[in-house]
């Protein structure tokens, strides 16, 4: 639980910080910008836009704000997410003007991992996309979830749930009409029903 909740209270933060990190992160750590940071002037908003969509979804849902921690795939969900986008920042490998290659990865343990580099950097890529789709998916479900439990409450306490009478209750047939007193006589009986 103390992981959902710490999860529930980074949200924010890591829809802006880990767009950011993708952006710009390697600059911090000597890795050059280059032709890779123009692909990324045009994806990393989308990323940014798509990851604050997805974390108001969860945020908004009233099960999250009330227990302050999120649900446990939706926990998975944003660990492969956010896996993805520190992978993406640490090996994607990007060009200088005078033609170099290297990765933040790289810069670590040599130029001779650049192959490595740009495998993890796909791999990252790939994570986050799945990571994203995956919460997007558990947290349209939570939500759906969490709005039938909502109106089994409402049904409960209006005493319209579990076959009890109520507005919405079923017409007597066979045995259950005998039993009760009242005829059983589709031509001569009176149906209220609602408004669409």
């Amino acid at each position: 639980m103390w992981l959902r909740r710490a999860l529930y209270r980074a949200l924010w933060g890591a829809a802006f910080v880990l767009p950011l990190w993708v952006f710009l992160g390697r600059v911090f750590f000597g890795a050059p910008l280059g032709s890779a940071f123009i692909a990324e002037i045009v994806l990393v908003p989308i990323l940014f836009v798509l990851q604050v969509a997805a974390t108001l979804v969860v945020f908004l849902r009233p099960s999250v704000r009330r227990t302050r921690a999120v649900a446990p795939l939706e926990a998975a969900a944003l660990g492969v997410l956010w896996v993805g986008q520190l992978a993406i920042g640490f090996f994607l490998v990007d060009s200088s003007s005078s033609g170099a290659q290297a990765s933040v990865f790289t810069g670590l343990v040599g130029p001779s991992a650049l192959s490595l580099s740009t495998a993890l950097a796909g791999a990252g890529v790939v994570a986050t996309i799945a990571g994203l789709a995956g919460l997007v998916v558990v947290a349209v479900r939570q939500a759906a979830q969490d709005a039938r439990a909502s109106l089994d409450r409402v049904m409960e306490r209006s005493g319209m749930a579990g076959g009890q009478p109520g507005w919405a209750s079923a017409p007597l047939t066979g045995d259950a009409a005998s039993r009760s007193g009242f005829a059983h006589d589709p031509a001569n009986t009176i149906r209220i029903t609602p408004r669409p």
